[in-house]
């Protein structure tokens, strides 16, 4: 099928304006296809509506004001981005190529310029703004360019590996350059472009960046502040379209170059017949679809899409009578069999013989929003919490349960550390450990015990990876934990029962004994305080026993570990060896008097009367005393020489106490000469 240049721009999407630089903007000549807007051209011919009409107000101010910065700088050559208003009210955003015509004097005149339809693409930039925390995980891997920087000094504080590639500079050659660095305009008309982007009045931008090499590309950025680690900084999306501009220049000097644009671009485009079968293809639809020109040509387009797109396409074309434009995504058949997920936008031709259509790959962001969605579904619906931190430990994503087990919201942690849930009872080497392993790039695994927002306190399983970036460096790292304060406090239970008395609660022996060797550890490495013993046992308890019975027994044995706890200190440790039989290991002692007061303030606490409901007791007691180092550094020793003053106490005559002597031979003997235990 043969068609001219004029019919290329009249049946396709970019609608060709020629205003004049007078008030309101009168229309010279416009293009038929303004008719996707809702407009006649006859309307803007007539004068009846002026170009400056259809341009939404809030927009209309900065486009003056551009094009007053234009004409004083001499610049006939330019681009813009605004909203329009359709014939219909809705709202659309197009992209503007314009050039000044100027007359005899120097003074412009006219404009003559096109207009391309970019909402789909706007909205989708939008969405990349507004949801900034979906996307930061990505910003390294992304392949597009982006730069954060910070809007009050203008330096750039992090830029991914796409963008590295691109200026030629390294992460930290790029620690050192502020944006004004790579941008060839004056630092003054940077500031403005910063504040107009902080204020959200612009979100687009146009400039030239010089590359390291010295080489300077036309990019398009888009802009726009975002909240991170409590401080506001400009996320920027930076388009190299060096080959666009160049390209556009050279449609916009002759018609038959446009055609070259079409070949050349990195879009696909075909012309379809009305029954849809393809007239012209070019290099990048062939490329796309893996398929040859000779290939595509005459066949038709149903035959490369798969079954649900062409219902899809079907059901648009049934309303292709009332529709001038057409667009949607579709899923197209490779050659080599895979699956490419695809934008058309269609054009309908004046005459309704055809189409214009122009293709777009769209299949890395449809894999990165499933792969997105799907990992966000994973997250936030898992029944475990889950932290996102930056290599330096600042939280950047908790998910629900998170918030749901601590109390706190997202808000309240982001840009924290987790030591906000962390308590004091954790000990100092489990963080080192943890940080060691995780910095060194393995996994971490262990329990935790923290704190609620509320003050509660919770037993976790955690586990923390390091996420690696494309060059091998810890990027982030991922905590995944597991609530299991219920089976601790089970576990812990069970500890406590084999390691208490289940009559008094005091520590048995086992746990004493344990307590004892750290304690003998601590004096032999660290050379700090000695340590005591307190052996005793109750004055003739067995009468006590045998008379009033177990049960009567039992009470005063409860009685008498009570007695003994408020006697001592936090840090030391009470312990029930059996039957009327209480040890003592006293923490920081250097010497005898240390602990002759502990001992006389057990003697005279337990010489009060102990009620038993019926019965009232007064209760004596021997008690034996030694000392470590002096007395010895190994536990078995210690307790032969606890025991031996207990028995010197009680040849004493009980109630009394005694330190161990060395000179006293252990011969230890029974003696009969039991005094009565009195009772009321």
């Amino acid at each position: 099928m043969e068609f001219s240049d004029e019919d290329l721009f009249e049946q396709g999407p970019v609608i060709l304006f020629t205003w004049q630089l007078t008030p309101g903007w009168p229309v010279l000549k416009v293009t038929n296809n303004v008719q996707q807007f809702g407009y006649d051209p006859v309307e803007f011919l007539s004068k009846e509506l002026l170009y400056s009409d259809i341009i939404h107000p809030d927009d209309l101010e900065r486009i003056i004001n551009e094009m007053m910065i234009f004409l004083e700088n001499e610049i006939v050559y330019f681009e813009q981005d605004y909203r329009i208003i359709t014939k219909s009210g809705n709202i659309r955003w197009v992209y503007e190529k314009s050039i000044l015509k100027v007359d005899t004097a120097g003074l412009a005149t006219i404009v003559k310029g096109y207009l391309l339809d970019i909402t789909e693409r706007k909205l989708a930039e939008q969405e990349l703004r507004e949801n900034p925390e979906k996307y930061f995980q990505l910003f390294d891997k992304n392949k597009a360019i982006e730069l954060l920087i910070d809007p009050n000094t203008q330096k750039i504080i992090k830029a991914n590996s796409a963008a590295e590639k691109f200026y030629g500079y390294n992460k930290q050659e790029f620690n050192h350059l502020a944006i004004s660095d790579i941008n060839v305009l004056p630092v003054d008309i940077i500031e403005a472009e910063i504040e107009l982007a902080l204020d959200e009045k612009r979100d687009y931008f146009k400039f030239r960046h010089q590359l390291k090499n010295g080489e300077v590309r036309d990019v398009c950025v888009y802009s726009g502040p975002l909240l991170m680690a409590g401080r506001k900084v400009l996320y920027s999306v930076i388009h190299d379209i060096t080959d666009q501009r160049q390209a556009e220049r050279a449609l916009l000097q002759s018609e038959q170059k446009f055609r070259s644009f079409i070949e050349t671009t990195s879009e696909g485009f075909l012309i379809l017949t009305s029954k849809l079968q393809i007239n012209f293809a070019n290099t990048a639809i062939c490329q796309l679809s893996g398929y040859s020109l000779s290939e595509l040509k005459e066949k038709s387009v149903l035959g490369f899409l798969t079954s649900e797109s062409r219902i899809q396409l079907h059901q648009q074309l049934s309303m292709a009578n009332s529709l001038s434009h057409l667009a949607a995504e579709l899923t197209l058949k490779h050659k080599s069999g895979h699956t490419i997920f695809i934008r058309y936008k269609a054009t309908v031709m004046t005459d309704g013989s055809g189409f214009f259509t122009y293709i777009t790959d769209i299949t890395e962001r449809k894999l990165k929003e499933v792969e997105l969605k799907t990992l966000t579904s994973a997250v936030k619906h898992s029944a475990s919490s889950i932290i996102i931190t930056d290599k330096n430990g600042i939280i950047e994503y908790v998910n629900p349960r998170f918030c749901v087990v601590t109390g706190y919201s997202a808000q309240e942690v982001i840009g924290q550390t987790p030591s906000l849930i962390s308590t004091k009872n954790t000990r100092k080497e489990l963080h080192a450990e943890l940080w060691q392993t995780i910095l060194a790039g393995d996994d971490w695994h262990g329990e935790t015990y923290n704190c609620t927002k509320s003050g509660e306190f919770y037993w976790s399983m955690m586990s923390i990876s390091p996420i690696m970036n494309e060059n091998g460096e810890i990027s982030q790292f991922v905590s995944v934990s597991q609530d299991i304060t219920e089976h601790k406090s089970k576990h812990l239970k069970m500890e406590e029962l084999a390691l208490r008395d289940p009559l008094t609660g005091l520590a048995n022996r086992r746990l004493f004994d344990d307590r004892l060797n750290q304690a003998i550890q601590i004096i032999n490495y660290q050379k700090r305080h000695g340590i005591g013993i307190i052996m005793l046992d109750l004055d003739h308890f067995k009468d006590i026993n045998d008379t009033y019975g177990h049960d009567v027994g039992d009470l005063i044995l409860k009685e008498v570990a009570r007695k003994l706890l408020i006697s001592t200190r936090k840090e030391d440790t009470v312990s029930r060896f059996g039957g009327d039989e209480f040890i003592i290991l006293l923490q920081d002692v250097s010497k005898n008097s240390d602990a002759q007061r502990v001992a006389e303030n057990i003697l005279q606490t337990l010489s009060e009367p102990i009620n038993t409901g019926e019965h009232t007791f007064s209760i004596t007691s021997s008690i034996g005393v030694c000392l470590a180092p002096q007395n010895g550094c190994i536990s078995t020793q210690l307790l032969k020489a606890a025991d031996l003053a207990l028995y010197q106490a009680k040849i004493a005559g009980r109630n009394n106490i005694q330190f161990y002597n060395v000179d006293i031979p252990y011969t230890k003997q029974s003696n009969k000469d039991i005094d009565k235990v009195t009772c009321s």
